[in-house]
């Protein structure tokens, strides 16, 4: 089984559930627009009884693991990309959440920022770039955000984008797939890195091809 490897056996050393009972849960919690509550129902059901607390922990650890292990697995993505920003609530305040798909709707990166200026807009065009794991873009659609011109044209001149990148701010374009995780809000009263866990972990199950 891939997600028991070898090197993956002592993640899971002191734990009161068998490894493929916790990565069970963590992937149906990922995967589906569940609720920690709706996988114990699950859980429960089969006969393992975990309560909804325990699943939450589950994700916070291991959906990180589970990104790393299924990152050589991720599909193939195209050089057409569409970068929009949405709000998210995290711990009671609300965020943007910065995120680029291509044209079939794969989700290239993602940022979360307690602002929407131009900065937060260079550094996640930057990070989306420096991924090695897609294409570079031949052009980029965006939204209205004003920073978007600017901030190609920095990447431009700085080389961390090729000259013939077009830039087509047309936000109709975005809408290849709603920004949000699963259908549902990412839990209130979660801290920042709890929120990056669980939206890293989700968007590596979307993009996985086996």
């Amino acid at each position: 089984m891939l997600l028991l490897a070898s090197s993956l056996c002592g993640l899971f050393k002191c734990r009161q559930f068998e490894p493929e009972v916790i990565l069970l849960a963590v992937g149906w919690y990922l995967r589906f627009s569940l609720s920690y509550r709706d996988v114990e129902e699950l859980l429960a059901e089969r006969g393992v009884h975990a309560d909804h607390v325990t699943v939450w922990r589950w994700v916070q650890r291991y959906a990180p693991e589970l990104q790393r292990c299924l990152r050589r697995h991720l599909k193939p993505t195209k050089d057409s990309w569409r970068m929009d920003e949405t709000y998210v609530r995290v711990k009671g305040k609300w965020r943007y959440l910065y995120r680029a798909v291509d044209s079939t709707g794969a989700t290239l990166d993602f940022l979360l920022s307690a602002k929407q200026d131009a900065a937060a807009a260079k550094r996640f065009l930057a990070k989306a770039l420096g991924r090695a794991n897609h294409a570079a873009p031949r052009v980029i659609n965006t939204d209205g955000h004003a920073a978007y011109p600017s901030v190609v044209a920095q990447l431009k001149g700085e080389g961390d984008l090729t000259e013939d990148c077009r830039h087509r701010p047309v936000p109709y374009l975005n809408n290849v797939l709603p920004f949000f995780i699963l259908g549902r809000p990412l839990v209130g009263s979660c801290r920042l890195t709890s929120s990056l866990a669980e939206i890293r972990g989700y968007l590596s199950f979307e993009r996985t091809q086996f």
